[in-house]
């Protein structure tokens, strides 16, 4: 019997691909339609239009085009990996080609989801600025039509994906941790853990003090027009950074608590996707508005996007190198066996 090369293949189920049910398609439904608006914003946007806008003119600047186009294809990816999650035809979707765009998806919405309600709440109930600031291009409806989209678009991805993720590796939600089998790259995976410890605690103190109200460090255009939302996202990302480090040790060093292995693995999942995506993000902000920034540009928080960019994917490599590492324990011992590779 041939044993397919996928590292997620130890915790695969034998279940018979079936059609969607009731709950995935609703959730899939919801997670598309969350998508719609944003999709609109964007199209209308790249069409020429200057809807939601209060300076028409920097509607048309060049470089918002093209980030423009980039958003709105990885909007219209999210739809795709929505339907994937749902439809028979998404088991069949290799795994490394259906994980990275989840992964980064997940980073980017989670700290999202988890602090634009809080901070608006605090920010509604605490101030009588507006929640959107003052002095901006875009309109206000335009802030709460793209956060609530979203927020619903991380819930329902996230949802999407656990229940597609129970059907297709059962194995990741009944395996403990300490039964992960160990082999040549143990080391390395420690060594890489430990290293990450460091900096990914450095880049969550940074946007814990910004989340207290600090904005040492921070260009001054972002200093100026601090709001509630903002700080508590700050705040999420750097407890987010600190459980994707704490959980990567408990994987490598294959800790008895928590004894489920899917537990620190989430951890991980969540916490090195938002240190790599949204660290990854701001660099690219950082290098694409250079120019525009001159003298006001801030060497802290690009050092702190470096840190958090090369952290998240150091993190994200040493969970595939465990990955990759059982499987290949497991296609060593089925393939030791008779059964494994003859039929009577």
């Amino acid at each position: 019997m041939t044993v397919p090369a996928d590292p997620t293949e130890p915790f695969a189920g034998n279940a018979p691909a079936r059609g969607p049910g009731a709950l995935r398609l609703a959730v899939c439904a919801a997670t598309v339609a969350a998508c719609v608006p944003y999709l609109s914003i964007k199209i209308a946007w790249l069409s020429g239009s200057t809807v939601g806008w209060n300076d028409a003119a920097a509607a048309r600047d060049s470089v918002l085009y093209v980030g423009n186009a980039i958003t709105l294809g990885m909007d219209a990816l999210a739809v795709l990996v929505a339907c994937a999650f749902t439809f028979p035809w998404g088991r069949r979707v290799p795994a490394w080609l259906l994980l990275p765009p989840i992964w980064v998806a997940t980073g980017l919405l989670a700290p999202i989801a988890l602090a634009v309600p809080l901070g608006t709440a605090i920010q509604s109930l605490a101030s009588t600025e507006p929640v959107t600031g003052t002095g901006n291009g875009l309109q206000g409806w335009v802030y709460g039509v793209v956060y609530t989209g979203f927020t619903l678009q991380g819930i329902g991805l996230l949802t999407a994906f656990v229940l597609y993720a129970r059907r297709r590796w059962p194995g990741v939600f009944t395996v403990r941790t300490v039964d992960v089998p160990t082999g040549p790259t143990r080391s390395l995976q420690l060594l890489l853990a430990r290293g990450a410890v460091v900096p990914a605690a450095v880049c969550a103190a940074v946007h814990f003090f910004w989340g207290f109200g600090g904005t040492a460090g921070l260009p001054h255009d972002l200093a100026a027009d601090r709001n509630a939302p903002q700080q508590v996202l700050d705040g999420v990302w750097g407890l987010l950074a600190l459980g994707g480090a704490v959980g990567l040790l408990a994987l490598a060093g294959r800790a008895r608590r928590p004894a489920r292995f899917v537990l620190p693995l989430a951890a991980v999942w969540v916490g090195a996707g938002a240190m790599f995506a949204w660290s990854l993000y701001g660099l690219i902000v950082t290098l694409a508005a250079a120019d525009a920034l001159g003298a006001d540009t801030a060497p802290v928080s690009g050092l702190v996007a470096l840190g958090g960019t090369l952290t998240g994917l150091v993190a994200a490599l040493t969970g595939a190198f465990l990955l990759a590492e059982h499987g290949g324990a497991r296609r060593a011992a089925q393939s030791a066996r008779p059964m494994a590779s003859s039929t009577p």
